[in-house]
């Protein structure tokens, strides 16, 4: 009976070491799915202890980190600030990153104030009325490494002066060859930009005598006023008696001759400026050189056959005439239309060799098919950090900047496919939220355009986009 008992206790000793042998890997591999469960997990819960530091406005470039990592940022805002805004965005890497922030503490993706996650490309957290403190930002790469991305961080300090503006080419002008006058719009902005209103340009209204018909400028400037609107006068043609080169065929305005090749005599020029001004400077909150002179280099350019001294020399006799009127009315840089034409403006100058940027107050630009997401366009907040960069380079950090004309163009733009297929809805979104970015990134203005055209949906006939026109102005025009 022992002899059994003591085989058969070595033969189920025998079966466990079988069995042990047998599920050993299985635990083993079970162990390793739990512990790399725990290691996918535990970036959820940690945040690096030492922060990198953020200055507003200031893009922070070419980052990125393997998946499941972590980075922390951090931003001092202070008191009276408005619509903080984090932005990252890049096409580096294989995959995308979440962001969460916080108030006065690390953020962890289950601890935090506001997020933005998901797979989307670019991603943005909007704060309108932050609190004064310490803003975190924590950035998990949860869907892939990436890299090569722009992060910034935005603010508006207290007391900054942002105006939401539109163009109307047939507002209160009784209409012109497109069609009957517009109607009145259903939603408030801050400046108007008299650009393509029919029937104002210089080129009209400077008469051979010398004398300016402000019948129809006066009716129009007045029924801005009563939305509320200032304008932005934009001189930018030129009448062909009033011209360099009167010959000279116009493209753009086929019945205006030499209106591209500026001023034949400049005190002539400088003249009629100051008379226009001292008229209508109760309706102006600024004026702007040029339309559009030139593109990016090795191009024809656009709205001038002048060259960028000559265009130096009209921009000194606008700024001096303007100031000698009011130094409180802003004078804007003639308005570029492409980032790469930017030095061809800043470095131009006069033909007693002064540079052109000594005779404004604000760089203006026109940022086409940009928005503040990236599902209507090129990011809007690399293009203005890029617009930063030709300006530090020149020496100009500080130079304010307007952005006076925006909206989609069709394809082949990029963007304009994505943009023209969003709904109304989704289009005065974009709007909304390009206005809130702009006003963090700390322009001046964004200038829509335009209220009876497609290029931002056509709020004309749209209830829902002028709705979301009329919230962006309450929430951000400034008096």
């Amino acid at each position: 009976m022992l002899v059994a008992a003591e085989r058969f206790s070595r033969n189920q000793g025998k079966r466990s070491k079988r069995l042990l042998l047998k599920w050993l890997p299985v635990a083993a591999v079970a162990a390793v799915l739990i512990y790399a469960a725990i290691a996918f997990l535990i970036p959820k819960q940690l945040s690096p202890a030492i922060p990198e530091t953020l200055s507003n406005r200031v893009v922070l470039d070419k980052i990125g980190n393997a998946r499941g990592s972590v980075a922390v940022y951090q931003i001092s805002v202070p008191a009276g600030a408005s619509e903080l805004l984090f932005t990252l965005s890049g096409d580096g890497g294989s995959g995308t990153a979440d962001i969460y922030a916080k108030l006065n503490e690390q953020p962890t993706t289950g601890s935090f104030d506001v997020k933005d996650v998901g797979t989307e490309k670019e991603k943005t957290i909007s704060i309108p009325d932050p609190q004064p403190g310490t803003y975190y930002l924590l950035v998990h790469a949860a869907h892939g490494s990436y890299s090569d991305q722009s992060l910034v961080a935005s603010y508006a300090p207290g007391k900054s002066v942002f105006k939401v503006g539109m163009h109307a080419h047939r507002l209160f002008n009784g209409g012109d060859w497109d069609g009957p006058a517009s109607a009145t719009p259903l939603f408030q902005y801050g400046v108007i930009r008299d650009w393509d209103v029919s029937h104002i340009h210089d080129a009209s209204v400077w008469k051979s005598d010398g004398t300016i018909d402000f019948k129809l400028i006066e009716k129009v400037y007045a029924g801005h006023a009563k939305q509320g609107a200032k304008v932005i006068k934009t001189f930018g043609t030129v009448p062909t008696w009033a011209s360099k080169r009167p010959s000279e065929l116009n493209k753009q305005y086929p019945n205006w001759p030499g209106a591209k090749s500026g001023p034949r005599n400049l005190d002539e020029y400088e003249d009629y400026i100051f008379r226009f001004v001292a008229r209508m400077k109760d309706s102006l909150w600024a004026v702007e050189g040029w339309n559009e002179p030139y593109a990016c280099p090795g191009n024809p350019t656009e709205f001038t056959t002048m060259t960028p001294t000559e265009l130096a020399d009209v921009q000194k006799r606008v700024y001096r005439a303007t100031k000698q009127v009011s130094k409180d009315i802003l004078v804007f840089s003639p308005a570029q239309a492409y980032v790469c034409g930017i030095p061809t403006i800043l470095n131009a100058r006069t033909s007693e060799n002064e540079p052109i940027w000594k005779y404004f107050d604000a760089l203006a630009w026109h940022p086409y098919n940009r928005s503040a997401k990236g599902n209507a366009g090129p990011s809007f907040a690399k293009e203005v950090r890029d617009v930063r960069r030709h300006l530090a380079k020149a020496g100009l950090s500080n130079m304010p900047i307007a952005d006076t004309e925006h909206g989609w163009l069709e394809p082949p733009k990029e963007g304009g496919k994505e943009f023209y297929a969003l709904n109304d809805a989704q289009k005065g979104q974009v709007l909304y939220e390009t206005t809130r970015l702009a006003k963090s990134l700390g322009l001046l203005a964004i200038v829509w355009y335009g209220y009876d055209n497609s290029m931002i949906g056509k709020p004309m006939t749209s209830p829902t986009i002028s709705r979301h026109l009329q919230q962006a102005y309450a929430d951000f025009n400034t008096p």
